[in-house]
C-alpha cells in the first residue's frame, strides 16, 4: 500500500518505496510518470459528475416519515461529499475504505459528522459473507491523553508521539517528554455483535490491554432494535472468496507504472549523454578554457597555445539509444490500457479506432464505470441507513427545522426510523452513460415520430437531455401551432369549405337579400 500510495503521489523513486534507488547515485536520472494520478483522479471524475442524494420509500410496514428523513439525509449528503470522494481515492489506491459516523458536538447540538477512515484502521470479520453478518468489527485510532481523560475519566495514561502508519517524516526525539496536546494513547473501538456489546480498550495504558469503557447493548439501533455500527464500508474491488477483503485498483497497473519510471528515467539519462563532450589532455587548458567547453556553448572555438591539435582534445564518440526501448515502452503502455476500465479515447487521447469500435469501447466503458458506480452508491444508501438510526439517537425531542423545496419541515426523531427503501439518485449514472443516452435519444427519434410520439413531448425530452434552455420548448409550441393552423386553413380551402356568416360591414358594401336578410326584422 505504501508503493501504491507513492506512485499516486509521483514520489515512486523514494528510498523505502522502491527496489531501486536511483537517489543513492547522484548521476542516476530518476523520471517519474504521473500514470496512477492519472488512472485514480479519472475515475474519481467519471464516479462524481453530480452531488450524491438518495431517494427513500416507504417499507412494508410503513414505519417512519420518508419525506422527512429523506430530506434531512439529502442535507447531510450534501455535506459530505468531500468525504465521499475521499473514501473512494482511498479505495482505489488501497484495498478499501471506511466512512465513520461521528457524533460531535457543534453549538450546543449534536451533530454526526462523516469521516474518511483508512483501511488499516479497521479490523473486520474476513470470515463474514456479508457486512450484515460479521461477528465483530473495530476501528483503531488514537487519541490525545486530555481527550481520553475528558471520555474515560482520569487514568495513568502513558502517552507518546503518535505512530503513523507510513514513515513519511522523521520522528522527534522519543526520549524527549511530548507535549500534552501531542501525547497520544491508542483506543480500539470494539464492537461485539454476538454479545451487543460495545468495548473501548487501549494496549498503551500502563495497565496493559486495559478496558476503558464498555457499553450495552451497542447504543445505535434500528427500528428493529438491531445493533448498527458508525462503520460503513466502501469498495469497489472484493475478493470472490473473502467479500470482506477488497483488493487496490491501483495494484492491476502498478507494475506497468513501474516499468514506465525505469524506462522513462533510461530515456532521460540517455539524452543526457548525447550531448557533445571531448577529451582533454592534462594541464593543456586553464580553468578558463575548461569553463567555456564545460558551459555547454554550441559551436564554440577554444584557442590553445599547442601546435598538435589532435592530441589536446578529441570528441567522446556516443552510442544510440537502442529501438528496442521504445518498442517496449509501447508495449508496457498496451498493458497498461489492458488494466483500466476507460478507453483511451475517453482521456481525449486520439486512437485510429473505427466509430463502430469506438461504439463498443464506450458500452464497455460504460459498464465497467456503471458497475463501479454501483458498488459507490450502495456505500451511499449504506451510510444513509446508518446515519438516520445515529442521527434519531441524538435529535432533540422538539425535532429539527429544515428547509426543503423552499417549505420549512420539522422533523422528529420517530420520523428517521422506518423500514425505508434507499435508492441513490444518480442510479450509477456516469458522464459516458449519460453520453450514450443522449446519442441514443437523438438517433431514435425518426422512430419515434413514426410511432407517433408527439413532438412537443419528444422535444420536451431533448431539451432535458441536452440542458436546454426552457424557451426553446415555448417557441416550438407556437410555431406548431401557426403551422397548424394554417394548415387548417388550406384545408378548408381545399375542399370549399361554407363561408362563414356575413357581418354587418359586408351588407353595407355588398348590399343584396343574401347578406341583409339577418339584420332585418322579421321572418322574411
Amino acid at each position: 500500500m505504501a508503493r501504491y500510495r507513492a506512485a499516486y503521489e509521483t514520489k515512486f523513486w523514494r528510498d523505502q518505496y522502491s527496489v531501486l534507488t536511483p537517489n543513492d547515485d547522484p548521476g542516476q536520472i530518476a523520471i517519474q510518470v504521473p500514470l496512477a494520478y492519472e488512472f485514480v483522479e479519472g475515475l474519481i471524475a467519471s464516479l462524481f459528475a453530480k452531488n450524491p442524494a438518495v431517494t427513500l420509500k416507504p417499507g412494508i410496514e410503513s414505519v417512519g416519515d420518508a419525506p422527512k428523513a429523506q430530506a434531512l439525509a439529502n442535507t447531510f449528503l450534501r455535506t459530505a461529499r468531500q468525504t465521499l470522494e475521499s473514501c473512494s481515492r482511498m479505495a482505489l489506491i488501497y484495498p478499501h475504505s471506511y466512512i465513520k459516523l461521528v457524533p460531535q458536538e457543534v453549538n450546543d447540538e449534536m451533530q454526526v459528522v462523516p469521516v474518511a477512515v483508512a483501511p488499516w484502521e479497521v479490523i473486520v470479520d474476513d470470515d463474514a459473507p456479508r457486512y450484515d453478518l460479521q461477528k465483530y468489527m473495530a476501528h483503531v485510532y488514537y487519541m490525545t491523553t486530555e481527550e481520553a481523560a475528558q471520555k474515560f475519566g482520569d487514568r495513568d495514561y502513558e502517552g507518546s508521539f503518535k505512530d503513523t502508519y507510513f514513515k513519511d517524516y522523521e520522528r522527534l526525539d522519543e526520549e524527549e517528554e511530548p507535549n500534552p496536546v501531542f501525547s497520544y494513547i491508542k483506543v480500539v473501538e470494539f464492537y461485539d455483535m454476538v454479545e451487543d456489546k460495545l468495548t473501548f480498550f487501549s494496549p498503551t495504558v500502563s495497565e496493559g490491554n486495559a478496558v476503558l469503557m464498555e457499553q450495552s447493548p451497542i447504543p445505535f439501533r434500528d427500528y428493529k432494535n438491531r445493533p448498527v455500527t458508525p462503520l460503513c464500508p466502501f469498495y469497489f474491488q472484493r475478493l470472490p472468496d473473502f467479500p470482506m477483503l477488497g483488493y487496490s485498483a491501483l495494484s492491476r497497473i502498478y507494475d506497468q507504472i513501474y516499468e514506465m519510471n525505469i524506462v522513462r528515467s533510461f530515456q532521460a539519462g540517455a539524452v543526457r549523454k548525447a550531448s557533445r563532450q571531448y577529451l582533454v589532455k592534462k594541464g593543456i587548458l586553464d580553468e578558463e578554457a575548461m569553463a567555456q567547453v564545460t558551459s555547454g556553448i554550441d559551436g564554440l572555438f577554444i584557442e590553445v597555445e599547442d601546435e598538435d591539435l589532435e592530441g589536446v582534445i578529441r570528441p567522446v564518440p556516443h552510442n544510440q539509444v537502442p529501438t528496442e526501448v521504445e518498442m517496449y515502452a509501447r508495449t508496457v503502455l498496451e498493458d497498461r490500457e489492458r488494466g483500466t476500465v476507460a478507453a483511451s479515447f475517453t482521456r481525449g487521447e486520439a486512437t485510429k479506432a473505427t466509430a463502430t469500435e469506438i461504439a463498443a469501447l464506450a458500452a464497455y466503458t460504460s459498464s465497467e464505470l456503471g458497475r463501479m458506480a454501483r458498488e459507490r452508491d450502495g456505500a451511499i444508501e449504506h451510510l444513509v441507513s446508518a446515519y438516520l438510526c445515529m442521527k434519531s439517537l441524538y435529535l432533540p425531542d422538539r425535532g429539527v427545522v429544515i428547509r426543503h423545496e423552499n417549505e420549512l419541515m420539522r422533523v422528529m426523531p420517530k420520523d428517521l426510523m422506518g423500514d425505508f427503501e434507499f435508492y441513490a439518485s444518480d442510479s450509477a449514472a456516469t458522464p459516458m452513460s449519460e453520453q450514450m443516452a443522449k446519442q441514443q435519444l437523438l438517433q431514435n427519434i425518426p422512430t419515434l415520430v413514426q410511432l407517433g410520439v408527439p413532438p412537443v413531448e419528444m422535444l420536451r425530452e431533448v431539451v432535458r437531455m441536452l440542458n436546454l434552455p426552457e424557451s426553446f420548448i415555448d417557441g416550438a409550441i407556437q410555431q406548431q401551432e401557426q403551422m397548424m393552423a394554417a394548415q387548417q386553413q388550406a384545408q378548408q380551402t381545399q375542399m370549399g369549405a361554407l363561408p362563414t356568416e356575413p357581418t354587418m360591414e359586408d351588407a353595407i358594401r355588398n348590399p343584396s337579400p343574401a347578406t341583409l336578410a339577418g339584420f332585418l326584422p322579421g321572418e322574411q
